[in-house]
């Protein structure tokens, strides 16, 4: 699901000439992606509620009312900030619109509706967040002897629910990433997760690398594809400075895997190493 519409409420008032006309001309580059962008104005702003419901489109504006009305009524919202502008109540705030690309609309378009975000693609696999529409395949992968023989497994079904739409609210809002899930392409099947994570005890910008694949796909160099693309990612999009990973001592087959992914010991907790990798 995707929005269809562009709804852009900016004050004239609020800019100077020519930084409205910039402005403007940023928002035309944004219409492009969009089937059709609508000007609201205050005589206006009311077909927007008579024509449209909040799963067309995404709304930017600078009026902090008008935002509020917005999201009350489920809304994707932009709020933009300029210098005489209230302070804006939504939880998305531009002080330029240079800064934002469709991509960025797009997935603020998405946390509004709870739809998972797509992270990445590999050859053989999809990489994209948990939804709770997704709960059944993830308690029957879990359920596979051996998946959770060094992962700690799910917890009882409500129980179970409820922590995932805290994880879902807490984690991937708050930070943008997580614990995602692996489909394989070519049967379209569950397989695995795959993800990062920021805990209590990793460093200054650095982040824990996290995977576990069912049996069945496992010596196929899926696990090798997917760790590689998230390394990958937390490079590129990141900007992190290092990955850790905890791998049980027991784990011998996952400590080769790890080291062959340049991971090196850090050091040793309990029953744990942790491994290390610098970007």
């Amino acid at each position: 699901m995707k929005p269809k519409y562009l709804n852009v409420y900016l004050e004239r008032d609020k800019f100077t000439e020519q930084t409205y006309e910039k402005e403007m001309e940023e928002v035309q580059r944004l219409a492009e992606s969009f089937e059709r962008t609508i000007y609201l104005d205050p005589e206006t702003v009311s077909c927007l509620f008579e024509q449209m419901t909040p799963e067309d489109c995404i709304c930017i504006t600078t009026s902090a009312d008008l935002s509020w009305q917005l999201m009350g009524l489920g809304y994707a919202v932009v709020g933009f900030e300029t210098d005489d502008s209230e302070m804006m109540k939504a939880p998305y705030v531009l002080l330029d619109l240079e800064e934002i690309e469709y991509d960025d609309l797009l997935k603020i378009y998405q946390r509004y509706h709870d739809i998972p975000w797509h992270i990445l693609d590999t050859s053989r696999c999809t990489i994209r967040e948990f939804g709770m529409d997704d709960l059944e395949q993830l308690e029957e992968m879990y359920a596979v002897p051996g998946f959770t023989e060094f992962i700690e497994p799910l917890y009882a079904h409500e129980l179970e629910r409820e922590y995932e739409r805290n994880y879902i609210d807490n984690i991937y809002k708050f930070y943008g990433f997580g614990m995602w899930l692996v489909f394989h392409k070519e049967s379209g099947r569950l397989i695995g997760r795959a993800g990062i994570e920021f805990r209590d005890d990793c460093g200054e910008n650095e982040v824990e690398l996290g995977y576990a694949i069912l049996p069945e796909f496992r010596g196929m160099g899926i696990a090798t594809e997917i760790c590689t693309a998230i390394i990958d990612y937390v490079r590129e999009e990141l900007a992190m400075r290092s990955i850790i990973c905890r791998v049980n001592v027991a784990n011998e087959k996952s400590q080769k895997f790890i080291e062959k992914l340049g991971f090196t010991v850090r050091n040793q907790v309990d029953e744990l190493y942790i491994y290390e990798y610098w970007l």
